[in-house]
């Protein structure tokens, strides 16, 4: 399967498992440890838009700022991109996930083949050994665990459907 495919795929599981949710479950600690299912979406929003800066790489460009706190602490990260979102609404952030979701798949399918195959191609990924679909893949197999996440926590409150 191709990085697009995967990526595409990735996006497809996320909107499949948030379909009707019920507004109130949105807000719902217990998705992921403390995570509500809106919070979850803020999570995978800040990867969409780390996959835009980390495409941006393979021309020349420096690490972002943000890909480099990415990468030197995941923790705050991770904490940080859910607390920027805590006071919007469901609506938003998804809108927001949306949006980043497709500006990731144009910036993916703008690559050539080739270099997204190519290992090495972005030297700040895994000692300089990954291609763009390996952190594609990695991203993906993210997505999924969380999707899994949601899948269970919805029939874990079915009876609040």
């Amino acid at each position: 399967m191709s990085a697009t495919e995967m990526l595409e795929n990735s996006h497809l599981m996320v909107i499949q498992a948030l379909d009707d949710l019920p507004e109130p479950m949105w807000d719902m600690p217990g998705v992921s440890g403390e995570w509500s299912a809106k919070d979850i979406v803020a999570h995978l929003t800040s990867y969409e838009l780390l996959l835009i800066d980390a495409f941006q790489t393979v021309h020349g460009e420096t690490p972002s700022p943000y890909l480099m706190r990415w990468r030197s602490d995941l923790q705050a990260f991770n904490t940080e991109a859910v607390e920027a979102r805590r006071y919007q609404t469901a609506q938003q952030v998804m809108n927001e996930y949306q949006d980043a979701q497709v500006r990731s798949a144009d910036a993916l399918s703008s690559l050539p083949a080739e270099l997204v195959e190519k290992k090495g191609a972005i030297s700040w990924y895994r000692s300089g050994e990954a291609s763009i679909a390996d952190l594609v893949e990695r991203l993906s197999q993210h997505m999924q665990q969380h999707c899994e996440q949601i899948k269970q926590f919805r029939e874990a409150n079915k009876q609040q459907e």
